[in-house]
């Protein structure tokens, strides 16, 4: 599957003419801020469970994770693909760069999260520095991610393997949108066999088994296995290839 190309914010961007890239020799702290539309803000729980779940996803050993919660912002749409791809987001967050909007943009990953729905794709959409994702409702009846962890075999524990719920299908693809922010593309994810499952890491989630997704293995080289009669599962946990590709990470949004 192709790249996702940077559709609103690069129009953004063209348009305003004060908002610019620049790259860091190393990046030793990953600035990621989290907004809420208003409708996902009406679930108590939804800010709790994004703190604790992408806290400890994003925990690498090449940077210190910096991650805040930015408020609500009002949007014309709840559909969690449609408010980055048409531009609504990107152009916010350009707008909030330069004062001309309530938002302060986070350095690294700007995530709006949406109360659309997470049935029919796309459900979320990322482009360099911003993204977005259905889904809030799902998320709010996350348990704590210990807890969630805790709860799977003892084999699969320390592979971060859950089951394929709608809940936590939603928080990996909330995942997989911050790593297309962070230049990701779909072949940084794996898909491998782990007993009667296929398990898929965040950046391929459910193309692992989807029909219409016409890669065979990863960047990294290793082969999808076929999904035909296994059990599907998810990983909570980035995948080597992935972590490899972080390590070089050294893009920042700057006014």
């Amino acid at each position: 599957m192709n790249r996702r190309v940077f559709l609103g914010a690069l129009g953004t961007v063209a348009s305003l003419g004060t908002i610019g890239y620049a790259t860091r020799d190393t990046v030793d702290r990953l600035d990621v801020r989290v907004w809420l539309t208003e409708r996902a803000a009406e679930y108590d729980a939804v800010t709790t469970r994004i703190r604790d779940y992408l806290g400890r996803i994003l925990d690498l050993d090449h940077w210190t994770l910096d991650l805040s919660i930015g408020g609500v912002v009002p949007v014309s749409t709840e559909d969690g693909a449609r408010v980055t791809n048409r531009g609504e987001w990107p152009r916010a967050v350009a707008a909030g760069a330069i004062g001309r909007r309530d938002i302060e943009p986070a350095a690294d990953v700007n995530l709006l999260v949406t109360d659309g729905q997470m049935e029919d794709a796309p459900t979320g959409y990322g482009v360099p520095h911003v993204a977005s994702v259905g889904g809030a409702r799902y998320i709010a009846t996350l348990p704590p991610f210990d807890e969630l962890i805790a709860s799977t075999s003892a084999a699969e524990r320390s592979r971060k393997i859950v089951p394929n719920t709608t809940p936590t299908r939603t928080m990996q693809v909330l995942v997989h949108e911050v790593g297309h922010a962070l230049g990701l593309t779909h072949e940084h994810g794996v898909a491998y066999r782990y007993g009667d499952s296929i398990v898929a890491s965040p950046m391929l989630s459910s193309y692992a088994w989807s029909p219409a997704y016409d890669g065979d293995e990863s960047a990294c080289g290793t082969s999808y296995p076929d999904p035909d009669g296994l059990d599907r599962k998810l990983s909570l946990v980035f995948s080597t290839c992935t972590r490899r590709a972080l390590a070089e990470y050294n893009g920042s949004l700057t006014a």
